[in-house]
């Protein structure tokens, strides 16, 4: 049975890492929760594949784990799967969100729309920024690169969803969870003995999968064309570099959808470009895997980027709001933006002093995150610690740093 159980944070920046190791006198055995990060330098996410992989290699050379998990296939969650590294790595399960399932067509048609709506903003607003150094350009190109970010993270990430749907060593089985039939499943793993898995999201209710289907196609587009300033128009290119609608239309025909979806997008294209972003990024966070691991006394949740409807469908069914109020460490969703984990479960769902890892980083496009009265919140009523910050576990028990790298919590379970 499992003596003593921890969680790695590992300091990617904007992104998540973490592996939970339960051990059992000389035993260790590990479950990865995403390797990813919006850095652009992709020496940093390597470094810290590398490291995942040497800590689960024994003293014969053989690098397992139990399980991986991806949570959701957003860049900053999966990027550091791109890597030949992994195929050295026997894994015992893959589990991934119903919505990766390529043989579910609901599944597949909500993957589908969420990819062609992340190219077709990139291809919308890409060519709209110029070079012009004027104030009111910089401000207006800073404003559209926060956009594009979001739908970079937001695109396929083929290679690293490649490893996590064929890769590995071992040939491990594939999950797409929770099953059809169950709101909530409880699954077991035969390498981990008295280990639960509690699996809450994402939810199959309709209201719920509504937010992960995005509305996209060519009102979009025609929309966003029309919204360009002439200034905008002053850009890097000449006119003879521009692509007509009907010409991008006729050579990405994945990325138009039929009169059905034109309403979703009449309904939002009066709105910024940032917040048509905004709801892409909601989409493919609604789609994040959400559990609770349970062993012995110990209830970790990992939610992924799990944000408001995940969480309104767990908190009101009874089973779910007992199963939460239960946890005695949790990865902080969505790296502490507004949109992730709801104040109502900080102050009245969980009880004090439990251990909150928060992974974040600073980016300059969205100074809003992490969003400081949850920081607070969190910091009144949880030992709080944060990827970015190794001083925030000095003095605090169960916490070792590696500073700048990781920092990682461990614990007896009884």
């Amino acid at each position: 049975m499992v003596e003593r159980v921890s969680v790695r944070m590992y300091e990617v920046g904007f992104g998540d890492c973490l592996l939970v190791t339960f051990r059992s006198g000389d035993s260790a055995k590990r479950v990865l929760f995403d390797c990813g990060s919006l850095s652009r330098r992709k020496a940093d996410v390597a470094r810290v594949a590398a490291d995942v992989i040497a800590t689960c290699t024994d003293g014969r050379g053989k690098a397992r784990l139990e399980l991986v998990v991806c949570t959701h296939r957003h860049k900053d969650h999966v990027s550091g799967f791109d890597d030949a590294a992994w195929s050295t790595v026997e894994v015992g399960e893959v589990w991934m969100p119903w919505t990766e399932d390529p043989d579910d067509p609901r599944a597949t048609r909500i993957r589908n729309r969420q990819s062609s709506f992340a190219a077709a903003l990139y291809e919308a607003l890409a060519p709209g920024l110029g070079r012009d150094a004027t104030p009111l350009a910089e401000a207006r190109a800073a404003r559209k690169q926060a956009t594009i970010a979001l739908a970079l993270n937001a695109l396929t990430n083929e290679k690293a969803m490649g490893t996590l749907h064929s890769g590995f060593a071992g040939k491990p089985p594939r999950r797409f969870l929770p099953a059809a039939d169950a709101a909530f499943q409880t699954l077991e793993l035969a390498g981990l003995p008295g280990v639960r898995f509690h699996v809450l999201g994402p939810s199959r209710d309709e209201d719920v999968i509504k937010d992960m289907d995005p509305p996209a196609g060519k009102a979009y587009l025609t929309r966003v064309a029309a919204r360009r300033t002439d200034e905008e128009r002053d850009g890097a290119f000449s006119p003879r570099w521009r692509v007509t609608d009907d010409a991008f239309r006729a050579g990405r025909p994945d990325t138009t959808f039929g009169a059905d979806d034109r309403k979703d997008v009449d309904d939002l294209a009066d709105q910024p470009d940032g917040d048509m972003a905004a709801v892409l990024d909601s989409a493919v966070n609604n789609t994040s895997l959400m559990m609770m691991i349970e062993v012995g006394n110990q209830f970790l949740l990992f939610p992924g980027d799990a944000q408001w409807g995940t969480w309104d469908a767990i908190l009101r069914r009874p089973e779910g709001r007992a199963l939460l109020a239960r946890t005695t460490a949790l990865k902080v969703s969505h790296h502490g933006s507004h949109n992730g984990t709801p104040r109502s479960f900080v102050d009245e769902v969980i009880g004090g002093g439990v251990v909150a890892l928060l992974s974040t980083g600073t980016v300059k496009m969205w100074p809003g995150i992490p969003r400081r009265p949850l920081v607070e919140a969190l910091g009144a009523r949880t030992v709080l610690v944060r990827s970015d910050e190794d001083q925030s576990a000095e003095g605090k028990t169960g916490f070792t740093v590696r500073a700048g790298f990781h920092i990682e919590w461990e614990t007896a379970v009884g």
